[in-house]
């Protein structure tokens, strides 16, 4: 018998199996390292197709920050803390931030979970919104698309002068890649919104597909949620 570990949770599991009839298919290892502060400070003074991010936040600004759910492999703490100290600095006061977590139909975040994705300094000075998928009256209706599936998204967006995305860019097997506008739909749609989006991986008939950002329909209306006009 052989032995394999996996990760679960902040530990391993560890079982074995017959060699003769399972055979382990390992993915590439990353050799890449974890971006330093000084780092992400320089992509925050010079962000790809954008202005400084000082240049774009002022005193009297509202602003929410998107943050990724414990089930999702991010460096949120770093990014979410060095980005509110930048905030803070170009202007915008403490009470003028908050900071939503995009659960999708996920269970809520728990306060442990908080301070680790936050930081304990972030968690306990800047507000923080729990996502209901499944509450109506935490839901904004922006209208349906061509398809007709409804844009239900959380009100919170619409609150705020700013909306900032923070998350971890990867291969989707429906969206074609996590991160972005997978942060607002579905992390931050109504559950019927995110069921609606999500019976399109099934829509073969109509050019549904896995793992295409142009091509599958999840892609496209995840990218735009086209209204219609």
């Amino acid at each position: 018998m052989s032995e394999i570990q996996l990760g679960y949770g902040r530990s391993l599991l560890s079982f074995g199996y017959d060699e003769t009839r399972y055979q382990v298919l390992a993915g590439n290892s990353s050799s890449a390292k974890p971006l330093t502060d000084v780092e992400i400070g320089e992509a925050f003074a010079a962000p790809i197709e954008s202005q400084p991010l000082d240049d774009l936040f002022a005193s009297g600004d509202s602003i929410l920050i998107v943050v990724s759910d414990a089930t999702r492999a991010t460096a949120s703490a770093q990014i979410v803390n060095l980005l509110v100290r930048r905030l803070i600095q170009a202007g915008v006061t403490p009470s003028d931030l908050a900071i939503i977590f995009a659960t999708g139909i996920h269970r809520p975040v728990t306060a442990d979970e908080k301070s680790e994705l936050l930081t304990p300094f972030i968690a306990q000075r800047v507000r923080t919104i729990d996502h209901a998928a499944y509450e109506p009256s935490e839901m904004v209706l922006l209208g349906t698309t061509e398809s007709g599936t409804p844009v239900e998204v959380n009100r919170a967006l619409q609150d705020f002068s700013h909306v900032v995305i923070t998350g971890a860019i990867g291969f989707h097997y429906f969206a074609g890649f996590t991160g972005g506008r997978k942060s607002i739909c579905p992390g931050l749609a109504s559950a019927r919104t995110i069921e609606a989006t999500h019976m399109l991986a099934l829509d073969f008939d109509s050019g549904g597909r896995r793992a295409g950002a142009e091509g599958s329909r999840g892609g496209q209306r995840g990218r735009g949620l086209r209204l219609r006009r």
